[in-house]
């Protein structure tokens, strides 16, 4: 299900739960209800999907439950995910604080001799609320989970309607990134690559901190064409460190940055010996005599003398010029 439209529908239905009347328990109801058997495995279930970066098909699922059994499973799922004490992410998080503002029907009664006292019967709000504090979740950072993981933030608005707090905006999702979910995160590269015009983009930390988390070679390919500033050498001295096959791939095009290009091919020098695709690029650019120079002077800085001389002898056309 489309996560506007599930969210959409969970607004609906959690607005219709808050109308619930409420329910006085005894304690022996309430220790009742909690070893049913049908409700700790319903429990289990939400867990499970809430714990799988699936915090919408949980919600969803939790609010099809009739009161008061989804009390019941929402309390025993949040147990349940507070014992396990999980890594969170947005998703998590969303799924926590959404648990948190449900208010509760059911109450307990406690009695006694010239005193009534009643509380919720399930505290799963002071639980919920127990795991944010744990997580160090501000109301901005929850703000911005729910935005990504209900597809309702607008990244070029959010960062631009006011302009003296782009910088703090951009520095909130720079240090949330890596705790995005992966739906969440393609949401917001979508907004980036999905424009035929880029009238707009942010600015080159955030957009490397994006294309870093995502992997996603489209963005990447803005990010290179982007002016070159500190971000984007910091990523290239990166990508050249981690010699992956998408890491090369990504230095090769970086060299289309002419501001990048001498040091990314300083950087696939390094990897000439052990990767086809860095050898072949640099082949293609020895052409040109001032790359040819740096591609040189760079296999024989990284002590590749003996391999640079077969290198040489399989490609008389380029060395005998």
């Amino acid at each position: 299900m489309h996560k506007k439209l599930l969210a959409t529908l969970l607004s609906a239905m959690l607005g219709s739960s808050f109308a619930v009347q409420a329910i006085e328990l005894s304690v022996e109801d309430k220790q009742q209800m909690l070893s049913d058997a049908q409700s700790q495995e319903s429990a289990q279930r939400i867990v499970s999907l809430a714990l799988s970066e699936q915090s919408d098909q949980a919600n969803f699922n939790l609010l099809r439950i009739k009161q008061p059994q989804q009390e019941v499973v929402r309390f025993l799922a949040i147990k349940s995910i507070s014992e396990s004490a999980p890594q969170y992410t947005s998703d998590l998080a969303v799924f926590v604080d959404t648990q948190r503002k449900v208010a509760p029907s059911l109450k307990i009664v406690e009695q006694g001799d010239g005193f009534r006292f009643v509380s919720p019967a399930f505290s799963y709000q002071i639980m919920a609320q127990r795991l944010i504090d744990d997580w160090k979740l501000d109301d901005q950072v929850i703000e911005l989970y729910v935005g990504v993981e209900n597809e309702q933030l607008d990244l070029r608005a959010w960062l631009t309607e006011h302009p003296d707090l782009t910088s703090q905006r951009e520095k909130l999702l720079i240090n949330n990134i890596d705790t995005i979910s992966d739906e969440g995160l393609a949401y917001l590269v979508e907004q980036i690559t999905d424009n035929s015009v880029l009238s707009w983009l942010p600015s080159s930390d955030l957009m490397v901190a994006m294309a870093t988390r995502s992997n996603n070679p489209e963005l990447y390919d803005i990010v290179w064409k982007m002016k070159a500033d500190s971000a984007l050498s910091r990523e290239l001295e990166r990508l050249g460190q981690d010699g992956s096959d998408f890491s090369i791939q990504q230095m090769i095009v970086a060299s289309q940055n002419p501001s990048l290009s001498e040091r990314s091919l300083q950087l696939l020098a390094k990897y000439a010996p052990t990767s086809q695709p860095a050898e072949d690029f640099l082949v293609s650019r020895m052409s040109n005599q001032g790359d040819a120079q740096v591609i040189t002077e760079s296999i024989q800085g990284y002590g590749y003398n003996s391999w640079f001389n077969q290198w040489a002898s399989k490609y008389p056309e380029i060395f005998n010029r």
